[in-house]
């Protein structure tokens, strides 16, 4: 039984929750397991102890401690992007293979360092959305996509832009590629719309609306969908995102028996900078915020 440890900002969150769940009931669940812990801080009244007493998980003091006696590592703080650089320092330089949740970084200049610790450490690394693993995107990239490739992407989803960006910035990535070139900005900070340019031609677009209710039992909050434009055809999907965790805990298992990394850097890379466009163009709406801090 191969033995994963967490290390997180504060544990008392959906993604330690989730990811403890899925890789104990999944199809790896007779070869993984949650051993251990590490949390930075308290959050709600539960602290590291109490969240690992509550989850048959091992607490111990430090990350370099969880590292040592961890096979495979998951750094989590999934709102505090900040926190990675530090989070990941032991991680990173053990060899041992790492999963870093969204999103990777505050910014471009730190993403491409993390990449640099861990290619220079020899440490197999990924991170992603979540909705890499919807079904709608791979059902277009294994079908239509192969011989009509997009030529034109809009992405749209629900909440803010500090914490969902990722979700319809990857997804865009995916299906749209690499090489943006400028991101410009309309909205009012609760619809949020990007228009995003190519040298090539290509169009691209992603979109967050901020609100969200609940009237009586039921909540109001927009989807995650995407419209594509290929060749002399379109086609709209709405995500399915009901399995899409538990395809991402499964992967996180394969790569840690040494499947490939679902996630190539370049892709990364991508997301990074297209994060960070979008977040200067918010600061100058109706600007053509050009793309900047890839790899040369």
């Amino acid at each position: 039984m191969k033995k994963i440890g967490f290390i997180d900002h504060y544990l008392k969150n959906f993604h330690a929750a989730i990811y403890l769940k899925l890789i104990r009931e999944g199809s790896f669940g007779d070869r993984f397991d949650v051993a251990y812990a590490y949390g930075e801080v308290s959050v709600d009244g539960v602290d590291s102890r109490k969240w690992c007493e509550e989850n048959g998980v091992e607490l111990l003091e430090s990350p370099d401690r969880l590292v040592e006696n961890s096979d495979c590592i998951v750094v989590l703080a999934p709102n505090n992007s900040e926190r990675h650089w530090d989070l990941c320092q032991e991680a990173l330089r053990s060899g041992k293979p790492v999963y870093v949740d969204k999103t990777f970084a505050p910014d471009t200049e730190t993403a491409v360092r993390l990449i640099d610790l861990a290619v220079s450490s020899g440490t197999p690394m990924f991170t992603t959305s979540a909705l890499r693993f919807v079904p709608e995107i791979r059902e277009f990239r294994e079908g239509i996509g192969k011989q009509h490739p997009a030529r034109a992407v809009s992405v749209r989803g629900p909440s803010s832009f500090a914490v969902y960006a990722v979700h319809v910035i990857e997804p865009l990535v995916m299906l749209l590629g690499h090489g943006a070139s400028s991101v410009t900005y309309f909205g009012d900070g609760s619809f949020m719309q990007f228009g995003v340019s190519y040298p090539d031609g290509r169009i691209g677009g992603f979109n967050l609306f901020e609100p969200g209710c609940s009237i009586g039992d039921q909540w109001y909050g927009h989807p995650f969908e995407a419209s594509i434009i290929f060749g002399e055809g379109t086609v709209a999907y709405r995500f399915t995102t009901g399995d899409m965790f538990r395809d991402l805990a499964d992967a996180m298992c394969a790569f840690f028996e040494g499947g490939p990394s679902p996630a190539p850097y370049e892709d990364t890379i991508e997301v990074m900078v297209l994060i960070e466009a979008g977040r200067e163009a918010m600061a100058r709406p109706g600007e053509q915020i050009p793309v900047k801090g890839r790899r040369n």
